[in-house]
C-alpha cells in the first residue's frame, strides 16, 4: 500500500511523545494544521531534511500550525537525533511493528503529511523534494499567520533526494 494520498482522512492515532505526553490526532481543534512528519534516524535523507522542520517549528511557533515527528526509533534514540537535528517540537515514538506508519502506508522516509482539522490530508510529500517542502512551510506558514519562513537558512539543497 503506497503512502496515503492527498484528499484521504487520515487514520487516527494516539502516541507517546518523548515527554510521556500522549499525543492523538483527534487532539486537533478547529482551524488547526498538523504536519506529520515520519522519519528514522538511520535514513541519510531523515539526517538531511529534518533539520529543515526544525528551521520551520523555530520560525512558526504557533499553536494553528503543529509539527509532530513520528519516529521509526526507540525513545532514546529519538531523543539524541531531536537534539543532534534541532527538533524542538513533539517527538512521538512509533515503535515496532509501526503500527501508525503502517496505517499511514510509509513506503519510504521522510514522508510528510499536511492534515486539516477535519483530519483531511491537504498535502504529502513522500521523500525530500525541495518544492514540496516549501509548499508545505507555506501553507503552514498561512494557517500560523506568519511569514513564509526560509527553512533551508540559505543552504544550497537538491532538489529531490529519496530516504
Amino acid at each position: 500500500m503506497p503512502a496515503l494520498e492527498i484528499g484521504t482522512v487520515a487514520p487516527g492515532f494516539q502516541l507517546e511523545d518523548l515527554d510521556g505526553q500522549a499525543r492523538a490526532l483527534d487532539q486537533l481543534r478547529q482551524g488547526d494544521l498538523l504536519l506529520l512528519v515520519f522519519y528514522h534516524s538511520e535514513c541519510p535523507t531523515c539526517r538531511m531534511a529534518m533539520p529543515f522542520i526544525g528551521n520551520l517549528a523555530r520560525a512558526l511557533r504557533s499553536e494553528r500550525a503543529k509539527i509532530w515527528g513520528v519516529s521509526q526509533d526507540g525513545k532514546n534514540e529519538s531523543l539524541k537525533f531531536a537534539r543532534v537535528s534541532g527538533l524542538d517540537f513533539p517527538i512521538l515514538v512509533d515503535a515496532e511493528p509501526y503500527p501508525v506508519s503502517q496505517a499511514y502506508g510509509l513506503t519510504n522516509v521522510p514522508t510528510l503529511f499536511l492534515i486539516d482539522s477535519t483530519h483531511t490530508i491537504i498535502d504529502q510529500c513522500v521523500g525530500f523534494a525541495k518544492d514540496d517542502f516549501l509548499r508545505i512551510a507555506q501553507a503552514a506558514a498561512r494557517n500560523a499567520n506568519a511569514p513564509a519562513p526560509d527553512i533551508f537558512a540559505g543552504r544550497e539543497v537538491p532538489s529531490m533526494a529519496y530516504g
